[in-house]
């Protein structure tokens, strides 16, 4: 049986259609954890309503404690020897839990399909299924380089290695220490080339709200992430990743020299440089880390924003 967690806080306009299509999956040997994260909208009648029609779906209702409390106390109601994560504001194809479930085997711990933030591809006939498989190095690398996410969406996993690897409670981006440190203790993965996963992308999202204190949240993630690997010939690339968010975060929130927290990011983004450098390898292949080793000064004012013009006119190109 798969169990399918749901965090669930104040979605009334789109939790229907997240429910009806889990509801609707062609794979039917599932039960739905649905954790009410003391949402102050209809949300919990909804899910009273779908808990009512289909026995499959059962409702925890809790006051209002953050997504990563809600999933590990869903993940610790449920029953399933398999589990997947959705978010309640988002939809999946109908034959996603029997996609994934036909490339799960014993020697696999997590099978991984495509998600998308355009609706019209969730439904697109599909194509000849194509498979990549990794074992836990493969997959460290391949998640360092972005081929493999560190989201806990669009995955199906075995049931130990959510349990080895709960969520960081009371943290926000709490999904990228969980979704990196879980590869370390897989046998294997496979990523399919199957979308799967219609990510909504709105403004209440965390990623598009305005800053505010509990941004910093990002350092202790990444502290505890350099902890995790510190021993590990993967701290170069853990420091790579850091610096690519961290800089990721400067230009999302307008970090200037006269925002209170400009100095901790500063110095954050400059200590994960040096980590990174370690790496010849690492170094010599990331244009952002060269330039910014280079000319710290000019970077954010000058070198990544014609970077990300650059990726927009490559990316309209391709279009």
């Amino acid at each position: 049986m798969i169990s399918v967690i749901v965090p669930v806080y104040n979605v009334e306009e789109y939790i229907e259609e997240c429910l009806d299509s889990i509801k609707n999956q062609t794979f039917t040997d599932f039960e739905v954890i649905l954790v009410n994260d003391g949402s102050t909208d209809n949300s919990q009648a909804i899910c009273e309503l779908y808990c009512d029609q289909d026995s499959r779906f059962s409702l925890i209702n809790q006051e209002n404690k953050g997504q990563s409390i809600a999933r590990n106390i869903g993940v610790a109601e449920s029953k399933g020897k398999f589990i997947v994560f959705i978010d309640s504001d988002d939809i999946v194809r109908v034959d996603l839990l029997d996609q994934l479930m036909n490339y799960m085997s014993d020697e696999i711990d997590i099978v991984e399909c495509d998600k998308t933030e355009d609706i019209q591809y969730l439904n697109e006939k599909r194509k000849d299924i194509q498979v990549k498989e990794f074992d836990s190095n493969e997959a460290l690398y391949k998640c360092f380089n972005h081929v493999v996410s560190w989201s806990p969406v669009a995955k199906l996993y075995r049931r130990e290695i959510v349990e080895k690897i709960p969520f960081l409670e009371n943290l926000i981006y709490e999904d990228l220490y969980t979704g990196i440190v879980s590869l370390k203790y897989i046998n294997k993965m496979r990523k399919i080339d199957y979308i799967g996963y219609y990510y909504r992308y709105h403004t209440s999202s965390t990623m598009n709200q305005k800053y505010s204190e509990k941004n910093l949240d990002i350092f202790k993630i990444g502290e505890k992430l350099l902890e995790e690997f510190r021993e590990d010939n993967w701290l170069p690339y853990v420091g790579n990743m850091l610096f690519l968010v961290g800089i990721g975060h400067f230009k999302k929130y307008q970090i200037k020299v006269e925002h209170q927290y400009y100095q901790l990011y500063i110095d954050a983004i400059n200590k994960y440089v040096e980590i990174a450098k370690k790496s010849p390898d690492i170094f010599s292949s990331s244009k952002l880390l060269r330039w910014y080793s280079y000319s710290p000064k000019y970077f954010f004012s000058l070198y990544y924003p014609l970077y990300l013009k650059y990726l927009f006119i490559r990316k309209k190109w391709k279009l």
